[in-house]
């Protein structure tokens, strides 16, 4: 069995221990978070034997060889760093990190660890996106001229909708083009077998300035003395 632990107990890191425990021959066997009390609790709700709180302590743990790195992206790539360092095969959710010259770095260092790793475009495993790409492999579309798509989510619809991933200081300065639109990105080369080497770009912003947690309730508070309410 292949031991493997997942660094991030929030929203994807169940995800990713879903689609582990699918391969049949993987072992999820450790779990990090940056409180012991939130790992520890989420070790037991997911049915995971061991908790950390601290990357050093996970990467310690005796016969680890794989690990997902599930954080917020400002820490992908210090995090990917000290994985490789340990010499473990890692897998790292999208983006790699914040900057092209920290994603070199990178790979680099995961070429002369001689390690396994991959970021996670998982969108290129779809069945549909597998047939896409078979069919423009072998000829059976004729050739690309272009190919357009889009990527419609709405669980950030409102104003009051608030997560780490739009403050630019733990999502990065391009916001959804990092968490959503390099999905698309990997996915359109991935099926069409060519690169992304120039890029146009006319970009706005629905809410310019999102109310975080706290924020919006005393926002309604004042307005309701206002309103004599």
């Amino acid at each position: 069995m292949i031991q493997v632990a997942i660094i991030g107990a929030g929203f994807i890191g169940p995800a990713h221990l879903e689609a582990l425990r699918r391969l049949g021959d993987v072992e999820v066997v450790a779990l990090c978070d940056n409180r012991l009390e939130a790992a520890q609790r989420k070790a037991r709700a997911l049915n995971i034997a061991h908790a950390y709180d601290s990357v050093e302590a996970l990467l310690a743990h005796p016969g680890l060889q794989v690990v997902h790195n599930c954080t917020p992206n400002h820490l992908h790539a210090q995090i990917n760093r000290q994985i490789l360092a340990a010499g473990l095969h890692v897998f790292s959710e999208k983006p790699l990190c914040m900057t092209a010259g920290g994603a070199r770095e990178l790979v680099a260092l995961a070429a002369r660890a001689g390690v396994v790793h991959g970021v996670s475009f998982v969108y290129r495993q779809f069945a549909m996106v597998q047939q896409a790409a078979a069919m423009i492999r072998h000829g059976e579309v004729g050739r690309i001229f272009a190919a357009h798509g889009s990527y419609l989510q709405d669980w950030m619809l409102l104003e009051t909708d608030y997560n780490w991933r739009v403050d630019s200081a733990q999502g990065g300065a391009s916001r959804t083009v990092a968490t959503s639109a390099s999905h698309w990105c990997d996915t359109v080369q991935f099926m069409t077998g060519r690169r992304i080497v120039e890029v146009m770009a006319d970009l706005s912003i629905v809410w310019p300035t999102r109310k975080a947690p706290g924020q919006w309730q005393s926002d309604l508070q004042r307005r309701s003395r206002g309103a004599g309410i």
